[in-house]
Order: C-alpha cells, then sequence, then structure tokens
C-alpha cells in the first residue's frame, strides 16, 4: 500500500508549525536554552549538595584533629611508659606510626559499595 502524497514537513504531526524567525532570534534562543540547560543541570544540584559537602568537611577536620590527639597521647604513653633510650628511642615513635597505620586501615577499610 503507498503512502499518501503529503507535502514533506519538519513539524510532528498536529503541531502548530513554528513562526519563522531570523538567524540572529534563532541564535539567541540557542543560548538562552543552553544556559538555562546548564544552570539547572549543574548549577541547582550543586546547591543541593552544599550543606553535605560542609558537613563532610567539618567532620573530617574534627576527626583530624582526633586522630592528631589520639597519635600525641600514644607517643606519650610510649615514652613514659617505655622508657626506652639511647638506640632504642625510635621505637615510641615507630609505636606512633604503626597507630596511625592501623587507623588509616580501619578507615580505609570502610570505602567502598555496600550492596
Amino acid at each position: 500500500m503507498a503512502a499518501p502524497d503529503r507535502p514533506p514537513t519538519a513539524t510532528r504531526p498536529g503541531a502548530t508549525p513554528a513562526p519563522d524567525k531570523s538567524l540572529p532570534e534563532l541564535g539567541r534562543e540557542l543560548i538562552d536554552l543552553t544556559v538555562t540547560y546548564a544552570k539547572q543541570e549543574t548549577i541547582e544540584p550543586l546547591k543541593a549538595l552544599g550543606p553535605r559537602v560542609g558537613k563532610g568537611v567539618l567532620g573530617a577536620a574534627v576527626a583530624s584533629v582526633g586522630l592528631i590527639f589520639l597519635l600525641v597521647g600514644v607517643l606519650h604513653l610510649v615514652q613514659v611508659e617505655a622508657r626506652l633510650g639511647g638506640l632504642w628511642s625510635f621505637v615510641p615513635y615507630l609505636v606512633a606510626v604503626a597507630v596511625a597505620g592501623g587507623v588509616a586501615f580501619l578507615a580505609l577499610s570502610q570505602i567502598g559499595d555496600k550492596r
């Protein structure tokens, strides 16, 4: 069955044809649509993330200060209790580094896909 003869159209069936616009008007419209789309898809979601990012940065700062206090406390504890001197004076620092490595391992082991 042959299709009926119709003049080719660039519009959808049932849609009203767009009025003829000049090329500069179409260019301005394209730029406006592009800017509106970019704002909608980038800036607005970033604004919604703002409070979450702020809380994350604050949490990281508090955790960092807490880790520093923990490591200084461990270092002081080992220095006072072990009373190592001479060639063994490096051991308390090694213990503090080992504790820092353990904390880092625990933190990194919690990162991942939790399905």
